[in-house]
């Protein structure tokens, strides 16, 4: 099988996976909405944003390194284990006694109880990270998308049990630990790799030399990604930033769904190709094909967010729509350059990853503080219009290294954007019409997405035929079963 059909099957597998995981966390999520108050919500979420940092830390390149080295050795795979997992160990102690204490003093005492019950998980997602990154390699995205599925079930089953016991939000607290036990031991059996602890000081230095920059990357991808939701958590307490996480929910796991996916398969991929001058050309086809699939998606949600937000969380959740409808217009510019840090990383420029990153988290730090006292959604349009001023920016310091034709690209995915966003002002439009004919939230929900549906292949099929048969080829190709030379 050739490099590009491995990586469009590993793409696949892991979509269709995180598809299924997400699905069921959006469940999990929706029922706990409903029975947890908006401050008790707000504060296990808060909670969580603690041990998302920390296991970004203990994550951090750890995969890319072990996917871009030439040869799978066990030797420095067990190396790198027991490196990460004494970062693991430094992490989690930090989380007991910092996070928690910085917990107790912004909320309650009982979110510093959550914070340091959660720190465990920490530990075992560092024993996890070389077990990826070898199945990662071997493109076995099935394997390791069915352990994580399993896994993501069973747990939300006992969250679900456990909330109608009346544990509440700590039904959701043991629920994380018990998944993060069973997502390792599934994944230790699939990738068939024997788990042991051994230190070489050589590997520890390649190791330090590769990630140290992508480490710094993470965390600022991290804060980049959280910063609205931080700033609204400090500032505002925890009811808006209950309001904004229910938001958010949406965009996150269409994200995970969809390009989150795709860019799990950029660094196997693209390091692997020769020739480096036809890279800019390769990138503006998997922007294009990434463009046609998702954008819909992103501006359909944005257009039904009224009804979709009271039919998943409920009627006290009503506000979150707003959030939702403007936080979702970031993913106009953000698909054009979401794969753009690891295209760097994949031609080994880490550092050059890490400055683009900087100038990501700055420009936006800089907005959300500036805006957050305004209220959240004053913050999150002025997010949605820097993200569009920096794109130019952002091309502009990776086509110092890689060669990509910015107006090329923008030629190319405009048929695409042109139809996602005049499929979204048509539902806009009917919305009003719909919502007076119909009564019944589910059933304008329902109404809404057929609407959208029509509206955007009349738009691609009628107005811009010859593009849409173009990239539905491309698809195909990635599809076909027929041998045909790789091209990455």
């Amino acid at each position: 099988m050739s490099l590009k059909k491995q990586a469009t099957k590993g793409s696949m597998w892991i979509s269709i996976t995180r598809t299924g995981m997400n699905v069921v966390d959006f469940i999990v999520y929706a029922y706990l909405a409903r029975i947890l108050t908006l401050e008790e919500f707000g504060v296990v979420g808060f909670c969580l944003l603690f041990i998302e940092f920390a296991n970004t830390l203990v994550n951090a390149g750890i995969n890319q390194n072990l996917v871009q080295r030439k040869t799978w050795d066990d030797n420095y795979a067990s190396s790198t284990m027991t490196f990460v997992f004494g970062m693991g160990l430094l992490v989690a102690a930090f989380l007991v006694f910092v996070g928690a204490p910085i917990a107790h003093y912004s909320y309650s005492d009982v979110a510093a109880y959550v914070v340091a019950s959660l720190a465990p998980i920490t530990i075992i997602m560092s024993l996890q990270v070389v077990v990826t990154g070898k199945l990662l390699r071997e493109f076995k995205n099935k394997e390791m998308g069915t352990a994580k599925f399993i896994a993501t079930v069973l747990s939300g089953i006992l969250i679900i049990i456990l909330a109608e016991l009346g544990y509440g939000l700590w039904s959701l607290v043991i629920g994380k630990l018990v998944s993060a036990f069973l997502e390792f031991g599934f994944l230790t059996y699939v990738s068939k790799f024997k788990p042991r602890f051994h230190f070489n000081r050589a590997d520890n230095r390649e190791l330090i030399d590769f990630c140290l920059p992508l480490l710094w990357t993470s965390i600022l991808n991290f804060t980049n990604r959280k910063v609205s939701s931080i700033l609204t958590g400090v500032v505002l307490g925890p009811i808006s930033f209950a309001l904004l996480t229910a938001a958010k929910k949406g965009e996150l796991v269409l994200t995970q769904v969809t390009l989150s996916s795709i860019n799990t398969m950029v660094v196997p991929s693209f390091s692997r190709v020769k020739d480096t001058a036809s890279i800019g050309e390769l990138y503006i086809k998997l922007v294009a094909v990434t463009a046609t699939i998702v954008l819909p998606i992103f501006m359909g949600l944005a257009a039904i967010a009224d009804p979709f937000v009271v039919v998943a969380f409920g009627e006290k959740f009503s506000e979150s729509a707003v959030y939702m409808s403007i936080s979702l217009f970031t993913m106009l510019p953000s698909v054009l350059g979401w794969f753009l840090s690891n295209l760097l990383i994949s031609k080994a420029k880490t550092k050059e990853a890490f400055q683009l990153n900087v100038l990501n988290i700055t420009s936006n730090f800089v907005v959300a503080t500036s805006t957050i006292w305004f209220g959240v959604t004053v913050m999150l349009t002025a997010l949605v219009i820097t993200n569009f001023l920096m794109l130019p920016i952002r091309f502009y310091v990776v086509t110092r290294h890689i060669a990509i034709d910015f107006k090329k690209l923008l030629i190319t995915t405009f048929p695409q954007y042109f139809s996602a966003v005049g499929m979204y002002f048509c539902v806009e439009a009917a919305k009003p019409y719909l919502d007076e004919a119909i009564g019944n939230d589910l059933l304008l929900l329902a109404a809404l997405v057929v609407t959208g549906g029509i509206a955007y292949l009349f738009l691609s099929f009628v107005v811009f035929y010859k593009n849409t048969m173009g990239q539905i080829g491309e698809i195909k190709e990635m599809f076909s079963k027929k041998k045909v030379k790789a091209t990455v």
